[in-house]
């Protein structure tokens, strides 16, 4: 019985002192799941998608990402059409940027040893990225018939792997503009 009587008194002593944080967490807890019951009732994201939200988080955390998931928590990720060419723009020409950006930083590399055969390689890399620009951008200045009946996401869709690599070089950190005309500035350049 006397052990009985002083762990009453030590559980006591400690909600006595700690009542304030107590409340506090309670309080985050209550917080918390009627959050998560909100979202259950109205978008059925139940705890798996929490879940897979947060590992994918992990694995690729960004500031800009960051932004967008506590900006936007209603939209369900669902983009309107300007903003998804938008985005698409803006991936083609920072991987345009990149490309071009690498190239010159190998030529640079080499500048000491640099033969007619480093320049030739370059120039032909060069020549790859910008007509690989060229038939991204075409989709967004004049999208062929077969193009316009296609989902939106499958003629705009970005490559993920290749849209983090950009992120993580700091290439988002760029300013550009992405509007149509640039693009087809670009696109029509001489």
């Amino acid at each position: 019985m006397d052990l009985w009587q002083k762990l009453r008194v030590h559980i006591n002593e400690f909600f006595f002192e700690n009542y304030p944080y107590i409340a506090l967490y309670s309080g985050v807890g209550v917080a918390f799941t009627a959050y998560l019951h909100y979202q259950w009732q109205m978008h059925h994201y139940d705890l798996m998608h929490w879940k897979h939200l947060t590992e994918a988080f992990s694995q690729d955390i960004d500031c800009f990402q960051l932004a967008i998931l506590l900006g936007n928590p209603d939209d369900g990720g669902e983009m309107s059409l300007p903003e998804i060419k938008d985005r698409y723009a803006r991936f083609i020409l920072l991987r345009l940027i990149a490309r071009l950006d690498r190239i010159h930083s190998k030529i640079s590399a080499k500048r000491k040893t640099l033969t007619f055969q480093h320049c030739a390689r370059a120039h032909a890399n060069m020549a790859k990225a910008v007509a690989l620009f060229r038939k991204d951008a075409r989709k967004l200045i004049l999208p062929n018939e077969s193009e316009i009946l296609m989902p939106i996401e499958d003629i705009y869709g970005v490559a993920e792997d290749e849209d983090r690599l950009l992120r993580r070089s700091g290439y988002y950190k760029l300013i550009i503009d992405t509007t149509d005309d640039t693009v087809k500035a670009l696109f029509n350049a001489k």
